[in-house]
C-alpha cells in the first residue's frame, strides 16, 4: 500500500531508562520502600534502644516521658530481630548453594550487572514473592511498626487536636484578612501598590486602544494569574485560621518568610525573556519552544528551590534555637513535633503559592512569545501515545551464522540506546513493534485514520544521494495474521504463517485491481481508502512500501481503522517466543524494514508509537507543575527535619548535598555496584596520585589488594544507603512537555505516592529528634 504523508513532527521523546512507573508499579514499589525503610527503622529502633536504657531511672517525669518504650514497640522489635535472623539464614543457605526451599525461590533473580560505560537500567519494580524477598518485607515492616508506634499516637493526638469542623475560623478569616494586610503593608506601601496598579490597568486600557494583541494577552493573562495566586493566598489565610498550633506555626512561618523581602528575587523568572535573542540566536525554528521551556523551567527551579531552601534552613528551627525562641515555645502546651509540622506546613503553603503565581506567567509568556508557526504545529501540543514493545527478528538461530537469535546491530556508538538493522531489498532483518493492548478509541476514529508517528536514527554505510532519505517499508499485522520468520531460500520476505490466508489476501487485492481500485495509492477520505478498511478490517494486514524517512525526523503514516477493528476481534492464541514460553499473541505488530542498500535503520522502543488523541499544551504545561511542587515538599521537608538537630548551615549543607546528588541516579548506582572505570573511590585516588590511566590493570601487591577490597567494602556500605537519596530527574516533566508528549496522571500519583514515601522516614526522625532534644529553659 502507499504511504500517507503526514505534516513532519519533531517529537523525540528519549526514553532510555524505560517508561515512567505508573499504577502497575506501584505494588512493588510499596514492597521496596518496606525493606529500605524497615532496614534504617530496625538500626534507628536499636539506637533509640540503647539510649533509652542509658537515661538514669532517677530521672524527672518530663525526662522519662521523652524516651517512651512500650511492649507493643519491644515486641515488634523481637519480631523484626527473628525476621532478619531468618534473611540471615536464608543468606547462608544461598552461599552454600541452596537456590529453593519447599519449592520456593530462596532469593529474587539476581540484577543484570552491565559492563562499565553501559547505562544502568534498573528492571520496574514487582512484588517479590521468594522467601528473601518476604522476609525482609515482613521484617520491615515489624521494625517500621515498632518504631512507628509514638510517632503515629502522638501524630493522631496531633491530628485530633489541629482538624475540627466549624464556623470560628470563618469569623477569625474576616478579621484576619485586614490585619494581615495592615501588618504586612505599611501606608506608605500600599500607596504604592494602588498607584502601581493603577498605572497596570492604565497601561492594559492602552495596550486594548493600540490594538497590540499580543501585549494585551500577556497583559490581561498575568492579571488572571495575579488574581489566582490571590484566592490562593486567602485560601492558605482560611486554613491558618483553624484551630491548633500546627496552623499557628505555620502562619507564623508564612509571616516571617513574607517579611523578609526574599521573594523581590522571583522577579528574576522575567530575566530569559529580557535576553532571548541571546540565547535563541543559534536555535532552529523548529526548536524554539523546546529551548524556551528548558531555559525558562531551569529558571524557574532555581528560582524556587533556593529560596525555599533558604528559609527552611536559616528561618526555621535553628533560628528559633539560636534565637531561644524555642525555649518561650516548648513550655506552651503545645507538642514538639508541631513545631516541625507548623514549619513544614507554613513554608510549603507560601512556596507552592510562588510556584503557582511563577508557572502561569511563564505559561502566559511562552504561548504569547513570538516563535515560528512550525515550532507551534510541531511540540505545541500534548500527543497521547500507544506505545508497544520493540524486538528485533531476522532468520531464525539455526540458521543464523553465529546460531543465535538476532537482536540488533550495534554499530559502536558510545550511547548504546539504539539498536540497527541492515538496508537491502534481500534482508531479512526487521524492527518489530508488538502492541498486547489497543484502546477501542483507535477503532471509531473520524474518516477511519489512525495516525502512527516514528522517529529513526540512520547510520550511514554509504554516502547515499544527497538530500534523500532511505526507503523503509511498513507492515502492519493483527494476531490473526500472524508473520513467521523467512528461510535461507525466500530472498528475507516474511510470511503469513497461514499460507492460505495470504493466498486469500492476495487474491482479493486481485480482485480490487481488476474493478479499478488501486489499494496502494489510497488516501482517506477516497473510494480506494474505503475498500482497503474494509480489507484491513478482513484479514488483519496492512502495509506500506517506499516511504523515504529523514535522519531523527519524526514522521508519520496512517493506518485503515479497520486494522484496529480486526485486532480488537477475539482471543489471540498462543504462541512461543523466542524465550520458549508460550503467551498470547499481541493483537497488533508493526514489522519494519530497511531497503536501502548501504543504510543501517536505528531504533529504540519509544520511536514508534500509535497517536491516540492530543490535549491541550497549556494543560499539560500545568501538569509537569505537580513535579516541581514534589521537589519543594523535599528540599523544605529534609530542611526542616535536620534543623531539629543541626545548625542552620550544617542543615543548608546537607539539604543541597541530597538534592544535587539525586540528580545522578545512573553515577551513584556505578559507586554503589563498583562499576566506575578505574575503580572506585580509593582506587581512583591512588591512580590519580601515581598519574596511571584508568584502564591499567593494578599490579598484583598488597596494597592494591587492599584498596580492592577498601573499595568493595565501601560500595556494599553506600548500596545500604543509596536509597536516602532519591532519583530527582524522576521529578522532571520538562522534556516531555518540551517535545510535546502528555504527562500522564498516573506518573503524577506515583511522583506524590513518591514524594509522601521519601518524606515520612524523614518525618519519623524529625519526630525523635526533636522529642529527645533538650529544649527545656
Amino acid at each position: 500500500m502507499a504511504a500517507v504523508t503526514l505534516p513532519p513532527l519533531w517529537g523525540i521523546l528519549q526514553l532510555d531508562k524505560g517508561e515512567p512507573y505508573g499504577y502497575a508499579q506501584i505494588p512493588g514499589m510499596i514492597q521496596s520502600w518496606i525493606q529500605d525503610a524497615g532496614g534504617f527503622a530496625i538500626a534507628g529502633l536499636i539506637l533509640y534502644l540503647l539510649y533509652a536504657l542509658t537515661v538514669p531511672t532517677d530521672k524527672s517525669q518530663s525526662e522519662r516521658l521523652r524516651v517512651p518504650v512500650s511492649r507493643w514497640m519491644l515486641f515488634m522489635f523481637a519480631l523484626a530481630l527473628i525476621g532478619y535472623a531468618v534473611v540471615g539464614a536464608l543468606l547462608v543457605l544461598q552461599w552454600r548453594g541452596t537456590v529453593s526451599l519447599f519449592g520456593q525461590p530462596i532469593a529474587p533473580p539476581p540484577l543484570p550487572v552491565p559492563e562499565p560505560g553501559v547505562p544502568f537500567v534498573l528492571p520496574p519494580p514487582t512484588v517479590h514473592t521468594d522467601w528473601q524477598s518476604l522476609f525482609l518485607t515482613f521484617a520491615g515492616l515489624f521494625a517500621l511498626l515498632g518504631i512507628g508506634e509514638p510517632f503515629a499516637r502522638d501524630l493522631l493526638k496531633i491530628l485530633r487536636k489541629n482538624f475540627s469542623l466549624g464556623l470560628a475560623p470563618l469569623v477569625r478569616f474576616g478579621r484576619a484578612v485586614r490585619t494581615w494586610s495592615t501588618s504586612l503593608l505599611t501606608t506608605r506601601q500600599s500607596w504604592w501598590l494602588a498607584v502601581g496598579l493603577g498605572l497596570y490597568l492604565l497601561a492594559g486600557a492602552g495596550l486594548y486602544a493600540a490594538e497590540a494583541s499580543r501585549l494585551f494577552a500577556i497583559w490581561l493573562g498575568w492579571l488572571l494569574v495575579a488574581l489566582g495566586v490571590l484566592v490562593g493566598a486567602l485560601l492558605v489565610l482560611l486554613l491558618f485560621e483553624a484551630e491548633g498550633p500546627i496552623w499557628a506555626v505555620a502562619k507564623l512561618s508564612f509571616k516571617e518568610a513574607l517579611s523578609s523581602q526574599m521573594l523581590w528575587i522571583f522577579l528574576l523568572v522575567l530575566a530569559p525573556y529580557a535576553f532571548r535573542n541571546i540565547w535563541m540566536a543559534n536555535i532552529k525554528p523548529s526548536d524554539e519552544i523546546r529551548a524556551l521551556i528548558d531555559v525558562t523551567n531551569i529558571v524557574l527551579a532555581v528560582l524556587l528551590l533556593v529560596p525555599a531552601v533558604l528559609l527552611a534552613s536559616f528561618y526555621g528551627l535553628p533560628n528559633d534555637i539560636k534565637n531561644l525562641n524555642i525555649y518561650t515555645t516548648a513550655s506552651k502546651p503545645i507538642e514538639r513535633f508541631e513545631l516541625v509540622l507548623g514549619r513544614f506546613v507554613g513554608y510549603v503553603a507560601l512556596m507552592t503559592l510562588v510556584l503557582l503565581g511563577l508557572a502561569g506567567a511563564n505559561l502566559v509568556l511562552i504561548e504569547n512569545t513570538n516563535v515560528s508557526e512550525r515550532a507551534r504545529q510541531e511540540t505545541y501540543k500534548a500527543r497521547v501515545p500507544v506505545r508497544g514493545k520493540l524486538e528485533f527478528g531476522s532468520l531464525e538461530a539455526q540458521y543464523r551464522r553465529e546460531k543465535r537469535e538476532f537482536t540488533g546491530e550495534n554499530v559502536g556508538r558510545e550511547f548504546d540506546y539504539r539498536r540497527y538493522i541492515a538496508g537491502h531489498p534481500y534482508s531479512a532483518q526487521r524492527a518489530i513493534w508488538h502492541f498486547e493492548r489497543l484502546p477501542a478509541s483507535l477503532a471509531r476514529v473520524p474518516g477511519d485514520r489512525v495516525p502512527v508517528e516514528f522517529t529513526f536514527d540512520i547510520y550511514r554505510m554509504t554516502k547515499g544521494e544527497q538530500n534523500r532519505g532511505v526507503s523503509v517499508n511498513f507492515r502492519f499485522v493483527t494476531h490473526q495474521a500472524l508473520q513467521r520468520p523467512p528461510r535461507p531460500n525466500e530472498g528475507g520476505e516474511w510470511h503469513w504463517r497461514d499460507e492460505q490466508r495470504e493466498q486469500e489476501y492476495q487474491k482479493a487485492v486481485e480482485q480490487l485491481r481488476a474493478r479499478g481500485i488501486n489499494p496502494d495509492g489510497a488516501v482517506p477520505g477516497s473510494k480506494a481508502w474505503e475498500e482497503v478498511n474494509k480489507l484491513a478490517e478482513q484479514f488483519g494486514f496492512f502495509e506500506i512500501r517506499g516511504k523515504e524517512v529523514f535522519d531523527f525526523t519524526v514522521m508519520g503514516v496512517e493506518i485503515p481503522a479497520g486494522l484496529i477493528r480486526n485486532a480488537l476481534q477475539g482471543e489471540p492464541p498462543r504462541i512461543k517466543g523466542k524465550d520458549g514460553q508460550e503467551r498470547p499473541a499481541p493483537r497488533l505488530s508493526v514489522y519494519v524494514k530497511c531497503e536501502s542498500p548501504g543504510q543501517m535503520l536505528g531504533m529504540a522502543e519509544p520511536d514508534l508509537y500509535l497517536l491516540e488523541y492530543e490535549q491541550p499544551f497549556a494543560w499539560n504545561y500545568l501538569k509537569s507543575m505537580v513535579g516541581y511542587w514534589c521537589w519543594l515538599c523535599i528540599v523544605i521537608g529534609i530542611a526542616v527535619a535536620c534543623g531539629t538537630y543541626l545548625s542552620s548551615v550544617l542543615s543548608l549543607l546537607a539539604t543541597a548535598v541530597i538534592f544535587i546528588f539525586g540528580f545522578f541516579p545512573e553515577h551513584l548506582a556505578d559507586v554503589a555496584y563498583n562499576r566506575n572505570i578505574g575503580g572506585g573511590p580509593i582506587e581512583s585516588m591512588a591512580r590519580l596520585i601515581r598519574a596511571e590511566q584508568p584502564t591499567t590493570p593494578l599490579s598484583e601487591s598488597v596494597a592494591s589488594r587492599a584498596v580492592t577490597l577498601f573499595d568493595r567494602f565501601s560500595a556494599w556500605v553506600f548500596r545500604r544507603i543509596q536509597n536516602v537519596i532519591p532519583d530527582m530527574e524522576s521529578f522532571n516533566w520538562s522534556h516531555f512537555v518540551a517535545e510535546g508528549f502528555n504527562v500522564n496522571t498516573e506518573y503524577l500519583v506515583v511522583n506524590l505516592l513518591t514524594t509522601f514515601g521519601y518524606l515520612l522516614p524523614w518525618g519519623i526522625l524529625a519526630y525523635y529528634l526533636i522529642k529527645t532534644r533538650e529544649v527545656a529553659a
